[in-house]
């Protein structure tokens, strides 16, 4: 039997190119999709005939390529009636389920004689409803399916006694029918390596998503997990991970993976046992993954570290332990902080998730949350994350208050969905909202949903850009929340923009980085020396935003030619030198402490690259070597540069003054940091040429 298996679309919830590239770099947008790639595995081991049109790749080439008159959703229907298959089998999930279902309803219409099949996490939920909603929808096989489909496959092609297949919803002589689950897939190890080569492999890819287990044995109100993989608690063996990672190494030349589990430490005894295994094997592997912070403490931490862990997603949700025990999450917060700290400790990258709008959480609640955000932000491998709480069909919290949602102009962002929906997606969900409930907001009777909307703006955004300025705010002057209404009395002023797409687009400008700046230092925060530390950062680093570059070069001094009195010196292109009145190092480490850092006083000399966040590659560098980087603009002649320099060498014998600003200049063209030309009747302009240079570290730094 012919099969084309269809991805669920992630990436097309962006519609511009800048807006998806910020994306590019999560796993759920950039790599392939496990679930079908796995069922894709299986069915051509048993030598059925499989294609995958992979719809987030075939929308990169939209966006790049094509005549975009034309809607995607018609050239990705295209794209899939073009393969010939006896079925069509669509994965889903909530954020673009509106978007499959017309590309399935296209496809239906040009191959009325195909079946159209949905599965994934989405069509599982809501099957009877979608079969009553979609005729053009045949079947929908819910739950796992590596076990499934093959039987599906087997009935369509014989006797067609679908009442046979388990997990199978599907129309009837007495209407739509659902048949009873069957058991969960015990052994994962059986399930072959996903096919990647149906997607045209991994090549390009920074890193692998590879399946480490299923279930979850927990039952928060506001999760679908267990609809889908169900509670059973399931790990593939240590033996089986690793030689999946082998082997992906060894075709693709990827050593690092996103082991995809959301409750991998929950048995700690497997989780030592994998761990053992991956440092008894010699493999120098980094892996990902995501656990409770409940299920993990300090020795733990320190033996995943050691077996190749470089990062740990925790799903916080909520600061607030009265909200945790409300939506049966029951997390301790203060061990929740003791998880984020040891992370830190043994070098992992931690990743804080929190959520609001939960119908019962009141301003305290709120406030709790965000100083478990502001937490996470004052350690430098820690990024804590927010989402405004989507009602997912069928979990406890969308039955609660089914009657009681509500369609924004922007809605929750817990699944990816961009700023924008589409016109005709939003008849769907308009029509059907027990099918599409993910678009609708919850009610908040104890706050202001508009807030909450442009709260998680302003702090993803605020964080993104100013996090040592919101941390150095934080400790000082008002907690993030207070912040952030004062903000919203300044903004309404400065940019009146209702909540919505624009609100959206407003908050990832350039706009709102300047406002925000123009806000704090007119605020009280800017009387503080840690505040002002920062502004004076950001307004040193602004400043170097707009140097200009020119064409017009000199000939370059060969590196193995000794400099000449006469020889013009310039500053490599990307050796940016700030200079400042504070140590920022140490600012930044006393916020980490939350302590007052010692004042030290200036000139503070640092090199940058020329990238969106300074801070995380800020070299502190000797004073000396700042004032001949200060002097190095293209303007000076060396002779001129070492009679400017040399009288501040106060505490070298004169005699000596000359060779040691000489050697400080060969250490820095070593370095990369600077460029000598030979001298010509216009001399050259700073950051006249980009040079291939070596990152350094002089005189300490960060």
């Amino acid at each position: 039997m012919k099969v084309c298996l269809v991805t669920a679309p992630i990436a097309t919830e962006f519609k511009q190119r800048d807006e998806l590239d910020s994306c590019l770099d999560q796993p759920a947008v950039s790599g392939p999709q496990l679930g079908v790639l796995s069922l894709g595995a299986v069915l051509g081991a048993r030598g059925d005939s499989v294609t995958v049109v992979d719809l987030d790749r075939a929308y990169l080439r939209y966006l790049d390529y094509s005549n975009q008159g034309r809607p995607f959703v018609e050239q990705a229907a295209a794209l899939v009636a073009a393969e010939e298959a006896d079925l069509y089998g669509f994965s889903t999930i909530c954020s673009s389920y509106p978007f499959t279902v017309r590309i399935a309803r296209a496809v239906k219409a040009a191959r009325p004689e195909s079946l159209v099949l949905f599965g994934g996490p989405q069509a599982t939920v809501v099957a009877e409803r979608s079969l009553s909603a979609f005729p053009f929808v045949d079947l929908i096989l819910r739950g796992e399916s590596e076990v499934t489909m093959p039987l599906l496959l087997d009935e369509l092609s014989g006797n067609r006694e679908l009442s046979r297949v388990p997990n199978l919803t599907y129309r009837g002589p007495l209407g739509v029918q659902r048949n009873p689950n069957g058991p969960v897939i015990e052994d994962l190890d059986v399930i072959p390596l996903p096919a990647y080569h149906l997607t045209g492999g991994l090549e390009g890819l920074p890193r692998a998503s590879l399946e480490l287990g299923r279930g979850c044995p927990f039952a928060c109100t506001f999760c679908s997990t267990n609809d889908f993989f169900r509670r059973k608690f399931r790990l593939r063996s240590p033996g089986r991970v690793i030689r999946d990672m082998r082997y992906i190494a060894e075709t693709y030349g990827i050593t690092q993976f996103e082991l995809v589990h959301d409750m991998f430490t929950i048995d700690r005894r497997r989780v030592v046992a994998f761990c053992e295994a991956m440092i008894a094997s010699g493999e120098k592997f980094l892996w990902s993954c995501s656990a409770r912070t409940d299920f993990v403490d300090d020795e733990l931490l320190g033996l995943m570290a050691r077996a190749g862990c470089v990062g740990v997603f925790y799903g916080v949700e909520t600061g607030s332990e009265r909200l945790q025990k409300v939506i049966d999450k029951h997390l301790n917060i203060e061990q929740a902080r003791h998880a984020v700290v040891a992370t830190e400790r043994y070098d992992m990258i931690s990743t804080v998730s929190m959520i609001t709008g939960f119908p019962e959480e009141t301003e305290e609640d709120l406030r709790q949350t965000l100083r478990m955000f502001m937490f996470s932000a004052r350690f430098p491998q820690s990024t804590p994350y927010v989402n405004i709480l989507a009602p997912l069909a069928e979990t406890p919290v969308h039955v609660k208050y089914r009657d009681q949602i509500t369609l924004g102009d922007l809605s929750s962002d817990m699944s990816q969905q961009g700023p924008v929906r589409d016109a005709e997606d939003l008849k769907l969900i308009n029509k059907y909202p027990d099918i599409f409930p993910n678009f609708y907001l919850l009610p908040t009777p104890y706050l202001d949903r508009n807030l909450l909307l442009e709260l998680r703006e302003f702090a993803l955004n605020a964080f993104s850009h100013f996090r040592w300025l919101l941390c150095a705010i934080d400790q000082t002057s008002y907690e993030l929340f207070d912040l952030f209404l004062l903000w919203q009395k300044y903004r309404t002023k400065v940019q009146p923009i209702p909540v919505g797409p624009e609100m959206k687009r407003y908050y990832n400008s350039p706009s709102f980085r300047s406002d925000f700046l123009c806000f704090v230092q007119r605020s009280s925060a800017a009387e503080n020396q840690l505040v002002r530390a920062f502004l004076e950062f950001e307004a040193a680093w602004s400043s170097l935003s707009h140097v200009t570059h020119t064409t017009d070069t000199p000939r370059a001094v060969s590196d193995v030619r000794a400099i000449r009195d006469t020889d013009i010196l310039v500053r490599t292109s990307g050796t940016n030198l700030i200079e400042l009145s504070s140590d920022i190092q140490s600012v930044i480490n006393a916020l980490k402490c939350g302590t007052e850092p010692v004042w030290v006083l200036g000139p503070h000399y640092y090199v940058t690259l020329d990238q969106a966040d300074p801070l995380k590659r800020l070299y502190g560098i000797s004073r000396e070597l700042g004032r001949l980087l200060q002097l190095c603009d293209g303007q000076h002649l060396v002779q001129e540069v070492v009679s400017k320099l040399a009288p501040e060498l106060a505490e070298i014998d004169a005699s000596q003054r000359k060779a040691v600003v000489l050697g400080l200049i060969d250490a820095a063209r070593r370095e990369g940091l600077v460029q000598a030309f030979t001298q010509r009747r216009e001399r050259p302009h700073l950051h006249d040429v980009a040079i291939p240079r070596r990152v350094a570290k002089i005189g300490g730094g960060r």
